[in-house]
């Protein structure tokens, strides 16, 4: 069985995102493994705001960070030992790749599942599709649990 050193999640604040993270954790915990958290404010929605640029930036970074820090203390909470966290502007996809795979050096990614409908996935593109593609190490890709699991509705 392989065990992992490095780790790296990426998340965005969405359930897929949180799925990856507690998988991360857990894989992190077992194996020892240095954990990454990273987070990439999509510099695509700043386009439209360009009056309000500064004003997005700031409240993109605050709100990366915050939730990077969240995470990081959730992991250490549940017992790793070594968190590194990252907050970078730009097109989620690339930046993800080559701004924090690029730095972290993980041994394995996960990154939960698009959300995307079939329209904006063919606009936009997936970034786990892209992040599956282009990692040069072992990806995997977390299915979210739908509305009815994650609300116990029966």
């Amino acid at each position: 069985m392989t065990i992992y050193h490095r780790i790296l999640v990426g998340v965005d604040g969405s359930n897929e995102s949180e799925e990856a993270l507690k998988r991360g954790i857990q894989i992190a915990i077992k194996d020892g493994a240095t954990l990454g958290i990273g987070f990439v404010a999509d510099v695509r929605r700043i386009a439209p705001l360009i009056d309000y640029e500064q004003t997005y930036a700031k409240k993109a970074k605050e709100y990366g960070k915050g939730l990077v820090e969240i995470y990081k203390n959730e992991a250490e909470t549940l017992g790793v030992k070594d968190v590194e966290t990252f907050v970078k502007f730009g097109t989620p996809k690339t930046t993800f790749v080559k701004k924090i795979i690029g730095k972290f050096e993980p041994d394995l990614v996960l990154v939960g599942s698009t959300g995307l409908t079939a329209t904006e996935e063919f606009i936009l593109g997936s970034v786990s599709n892209y992040v599956a593609a282009h990692a040069p190490c072992d990806v995997i890709v977390v299915k979210g649990k739908n509305w009815k699991e994650r609300h116990n509705v029966d």
